[in-house]
């Protein structure tokens, strides 16, 4: 075997996406839905729409539209400013979008809400974000025991899913579990933003300004921990809990400045608001994921040109969404991604091509993968993909490489595509219906069985026989199947891959007899096995890649399981995927060039050393 030194990419944090952003994922529904379930679930929903009128009440008011809405015992004033970016973005922002939460110290109407919004800078900062402002009252008159549970029932109610429809910041649908009518407002919960005064400063003090943990809709909690809150005229602090939240703390005294220096993430003392100023310098700059705090990149400010574009692509017969199917053609938009350095007009520049998951959008999954700063890193243009799922097919997506290709100077031998859960599932269609024009893949967190496509439908001619680096990643701890171990149907595409990237080992594992297989996860021990842990964000993760060699002696296939990482993207896990992928490109004949880089490490410990991510040899 060749002796090579593999590169680890030295920078940045990990991202992950919490398990709310997917509420309703495709893959882990059975492929073979009948026709009578989508009636049943129209059904539902026009039983939800029927049921709005009754659930809240709507009022026009200056600049916007305010929504009135019971959240458990307290009422909710949703104010969505005119003019929103939501309405006018050629890409979905909801799972992007900033929940603005305002508690005074007693109740606001609908004029009072209005004339705060507006005149605080609350009202201009949601339009630009494509989310709404928050008015929270409380029971009583002013904040007390009865309020208690508010925030945490208040923080259930955001709903980031882009394919839910919505009007002035809310959606109506229903339940999938229960049927029940579900009245939520749009935003995403990694982005909770908190402005509280007086009595509310207060009460946000005692009950947010710690850990706070949510119920998800498949069981369990998520951390709906806010993302940033701003305090005036705070008095009670006795509540206050260790936590990492950005504060600005405006004109409070200096007993209570101590207190929060002393147990938040950071406090920006100021003596009078200005939200504005302050969001772009403190609260607007993080959010969270799976609990943990994260940056929010802002690209111009990286030295990366950020840029939505739409294409034109003719509608392939087998499209079934309810937008597009039966159509001559459609629109696919993408937010595009490269160095403000990088010759895209003649630098012949690698490509990469990321899908997000079921319910999830462009912007998100270019924040969460960290492909973006990747390409920058490496060279390379990034391309994100909107509403992939249900919208395009894998041939339209062949269709929007060709158009990619005529307006950058694309390298057509180094296209590479990675996508996560339904981006997963349709990474794989890539790899079984074009597997010809790419690189290598990177499909992470989801499969269907082998040649099933993203709709559940039978894909006919399925790659067999043209070898794909391929770089696969699941979850230990999902609540979904994304690993042997979890499903047959994970077997079953290991089983697949190993053909067609004619891997020496065999693959013969039997899902029903896992007490049998030698690796607990995999079924089988990879020729060679490394580990990536994660330096920045989530410490406790470890990604461990199994290599396997193929029968011309080169390792084209890599699988990974990342302990302690549920059904969410790691940035983690696309840095390491890109060095995987990197050192492939498809020659024109078709055959598959391999640059100079393996995997053999080559510090004498073992360890490749000032790396944002650690590689260490696994035994």
């Amino acid at each position: 075997m060749k002796k090579r030194t593999m590169k680890l990419m030295a920078l940045l944090t990990a991202s992950a996406l919490v398990c709310t952003c997917v509420p309703f994922v495709a893959y882990a529904e059975e492929a073979e839905a009948t026709e009578s379930d989508a009636g049943e679930a129209t059904d539902a929903d026009a039983s939800a729409s029927d049921a709005a009128e009754a659930a809240y009440e709507t009022t026009e008011t200056d600049g916007g539209v305010i929504t009135i809405m019971q959240a458990g015992a307290n009422e909710v004033l949703v104010y969505y400013p005119n003019d929103n970016i939501s309405e006018t973005s050629a890409v979905k922002t909801t799972c992007t979008a900033p929940v603005f939460m305002v508690f005074g110290s007693g109740k606001y109407d609908t004029d009072t809400a209005s004339a705060y919004a507006v005149e605080s800078g609350l009202a201009a900062l949601a339009a630009e974000n494509g989310s709404s402002v928050v008015f929270v009252n409380p029971v009583g008159d002013t904040w007390s025991e009865e309020d208690a549970e508010a925030y945490g029932t208040i923080a259930q109610l955001i709903n980031d899913s882009s394919t839910d429809s919505s009007e002035n910041g809310i959606t109506v649908s229903a339940n999938y579990l229960t049927g029940e009518t579900e009245v939520k407002v749009v935003g995403t919960q990694s982005r909770i933003y908190i402005y509280a005064e007086n009595e509310g400063a207060d009460y946000v003090a005692d009950v947010a300004l710690k850990t706070v943990e949510a119920a998800t809709f498949w069981g369990g909690t998520v951390n709906v921990t806010p993302a940033g809150v701003t305090l005036s005229g705070l008095s009670d602090t006795e509540g206050v809990e260790e936590n990492d939240i950005p504060v600005v703390s405006i004109g409070n005294s200096e007993e209570a400045n101590a207190v929060l220096e002393e147990n938040c993430g950071s406090v920006l003392t100021v003596d009078a608001a200005d939200y504005t100023a302050e969001y772009e310098e403190v609260i607007g700059n993080n959010r969270r994921q799976a609990g943990v705090l994260l940056p929010i990149y802002d690209y111009a400010a990286e030295g990366i040109v950020e840029t939505v574009e739409t294409y034109t692509v003719e509608t392939t017969e087998d499209n079934a969404s309810d937008a597009y199917a039966g159509t001559e053609e459609h629109p696919i938009s993408v937010v595009t991604y490269y160095a403000e350095d990088l010759d895209v007009e003649n630098g012949n520049v690698p490509l990469v091509l990321c899908f997000h998951g079921g319910g999830n959008t462009a912007l998100f999954e270019a924040q969460a993968t960290e492909w973006p700063l990747i390409g920058k890193e490496n060279g390379f243009i990034t391309v994100s993909v909107d509403l992939h799922y249900p919208n395009c097919t894998a041939g339209e997506i062949v269709e929007l490489i060709e158009q990619l290709e005529e307006k950058y100077s694309i390298d057509s031998t180094r296209i590479y595509a990675s996508g996560f859960s339904m981006g997963g599932c349709k990474s794989w269609d890539l790899y079984e219906q074009y597997p010809e024009i790419f690189a290598g893949l990177a499909p992470m967190d989801a499969s269907y069985e082998p040649a099933v496509d993203s709709y559940g439908n039978a894909v006919e001619n399925a790659n067999s026989d043209v070898i794909v680096p391929v770089f696969y990643v699941g979850g230990e701890t999902s609540p979904l199947e994304e690993l042997p171990s979890q499903a047959e149907k994970l077997v079953d595409r290991l089983s697949n891959l190993f053909e067609v990237n004619q891997v020496t080992k065999e693959y013969n594992c039997s899902f029903d007899a896992q007490d049998e297989w030698e690796n607990s996860i995999w079924g089988v021990n990879g020729d060679i096995t490394y580990q990536v842990t994660d330096q920045k964000a989530f410490l406790d993760s470890t990604l461990t890649v199994e290599l396997f060699q193929s029968e011309d002696g080169n390792y084209y296939t890599a699988v990974a399981n990342a302990s302690n990482q549920s059904h969410e993207v790691y940035a983690r896990n696309s840095w390491a995927a890109w060095d995987f992928l990197s050192q492939f490109s498809r020659q024109e004949d078709g055959s598959i060039a391999i640059s100079e880089v393996t995997y053999s490490l080559s510090a004498d410990d073992g360890s490749v050393v000032d790396n944002s991510y650690n590689v260490e040899a696994a035994e």
